[in-house]
């Protein structure tokens, strides 16, 4: 999924409050770790899944959790 793709699915999903509120806090936390949210936008662009975990399993153990359940967020 390229940049723009990425941009309208999640502005579709944003309509809905629940999904919203979860994703503006994983979105803070992910935020607030500098260098992060770069990694997370480059790891949402990986097709393959075998490569995006690989990256995710690189990540530091910390951070793993919440980069995780974005990356299900925008699934």
């Amino acid at each position: 999924m390229n940049g723009m793709e990425l941009i309208m699915k999640l502005q579709k999903k944003m309509q809905d409050p629940a999904f919203a509120e979860k994703f503006s806090r994983l979105a803070n936390e992910i935020s607030g770790i500098p260098g992060l949210q770069q990694e997370v936008m480059r790891i949402s662009q990986i097709s393959n899944e075998r490569d995006r975990e690989k990256a995710l399993d690189r990540l530091p153990s910390k951070v793993k959790k919440s980069v995780t359940e974005m990356m299900k967020l925008l699934a």
